[in-house]
């Protein structure tokens, strides 16, 4: 039986620790039960006694009040100073965990803490940001057991650490994710900052607003990989891998009101993007590519109803956990400008400093024309989709979204923001 205090020492040295000390101490988790102990009280994913509820039913207060008398981060430290810092009482961790589900008295359960346990223990309870993430954790047992970090990284869950410590083998199995139950991790995407389409040419796929969840073998999870029990009972039928945008919870609901973004099927685990979503009929977001429609991609990011769009290569293969392409955000291409009107054109002027104004561009958009004559304002701020900038911080090719008479100066882009974006 793994002793708490020995978890909690662990957690106590990464904390106070550099890079090189998560190593060490992963080190020190010789078994598969010491090692899924220490994911169960650092990534918590449970329910028991809230320990700020405890705390003020104990002072006969109300709860907002004793949340509002902690600290804002790290309110476990102070809770944790409440014990005192005498010796271990060395519980089982199996105690720990299902301590804080039976006691009612804050107190009562400080007590039973030196103050090093009772930073783990309120940490856990209170569900804070772990000590270390958990792609880090499972990356370092890979490196300890010389085992494929991608592979371990896909599957980052309990299962995974019994298989790594008591059949390491199967880990291997893990990459050929088809053959097995086990829901493959999502691919992951880098930010595009660049107004530029990139060097080599993506197809575009629009992600509409929603959550976005992922099915297969007839079970859904979230991004965190979190199964969600309320949504089984979908895609039980088809022996695919699908990515998701739920638009309005209509998996609860039995509707068909969800978007489709990505399918592997298991039979073509190695399928390009482009072969396995081209005669997929419920596949309908697809913008076109890079080279040609990159005015349209840049401009589909100003509709509300749009999320962000992907940049995938033609001969993207599905891997999981690993790097899909780009993801390109709407806040990345607007830009909020000054209108000026002068001799029936409107001059486009970015903020240079804090009073100072540099013209970047040139409209005759009759809808800003229109908004400026019927409103009279101090200040007309236009909202534009840039799509392309120069280096000095000109306008070479932008859309007009509108005027926004809910800004102001302050909200008008600066002129080196300008130049950054086009330099990049």
């Amino acid at each position: 039986m793994t002793k708490f205090s020995f978890i909690a020492d662990i957690h106590e040295r990464i904390r106070l620790g550099d890079r090189d000390e998560k190593l060490k101490q992963v080190a020190r988790l010789t078994t598969a039960e010491e090692a899924i102990d220490f994911y169960f009280f650092t990534f918590p994913n449970h329910i028991s006694n809230d320990p700020i509820r405890m705390l003020a039913d104990e002072a006969s207060s109300y709860y907002d009040v004793v949340r509002n008398m902690l600290p804002d981060e790290n309110e476990w430290m102070m809770l944790a100073s409440e014990s005192a810092n005498n010796g271990s009482r060395n519980f089982n961790c199996d105690y720990v965990a299902a301590l804080l589900k039976t006691k009612k008295s804050f107190s009562e359960v400080a007590k039973l803490f030196n103050e090093k346990e009772a930073r783990l223990l309120w940490r856990w309870a209170l569900h804070c940001k772990p000590v270390i993430s958990k792609r880090a954790f499972f990356n370092i047992l890979s490196k300890i057991h010389s085992l494929p970090a991608n592979a371990l990284q896909a599957n980052m869950n309990i299962k995974t650490i019994d298989q790594v410590f008591n059949s390491p083998d199967s880990i291997l199995g893990l990459e050929r994710w088809w053959e097995y139950d086990t829901t493959p991790a999502p691919m992951r995407w880098k930010a595009y900052t660049t107004l530029a389409p990139p060097k080599e040419n993506h197809l575009a796929v629009m992600i509409p607003e929603g959550e976005i969840y992922y099915a297969y073998k007839g079970k859904i999870r979230n991004r965190a990989g979190v199964p969600l029990a309320k949504y089984d009972g979908h895609f039980y039928d088809f022996d695919t891998y699908f990515e998701m945008v739920d638009n309005a919870d209509s998996l609860r609901h039995n509707s068909s009101d969800y978007t489709i973004i990505d399918r592997v099927i298991a039979k073509k685990p190695k399928e390009i993007f482009s072969k396995r979503m081209q005669n997929y009929e419920g596949f309908s977001h697809l913008l076109g590519d890079t080279d040609n429609n990159w005015r349209d991609i840049i401009n589909v990011l100003t509709r509300p109803d749009v999320r962000c769009v992907r940049l995938i290569k033609h001969h993207q293969e599905f891997e999981p956990d690993g790097i899909g392409g780009y993801v390109m955000h709407a806040d990345r291409t607007k830009v909020f400008l000054m209108a000026n009107d002068y001799r029936n054109t409107i001059v486009l002027c970015a903020l240079d400093g804090v009073s100072e104004y540099v013209a970047v561009g040139e409209t005759h958009d009759e809808n800003v024309k229109t908004t400026m004559s019927m409103y009279k304002q101090d200040c007309y701020v236009v909202e534009v989709a840039a799509v392309r900038v120069s280096a000095k911080g000109q306008l070479l090719d932008f859309t007009v979204v509108g005027v926004r008479r809910d800004l102001g100066i302050g909200d008008v882009t600066q002129f080196t923001e300008l130049v950054e974006r086009g330099m990049s």
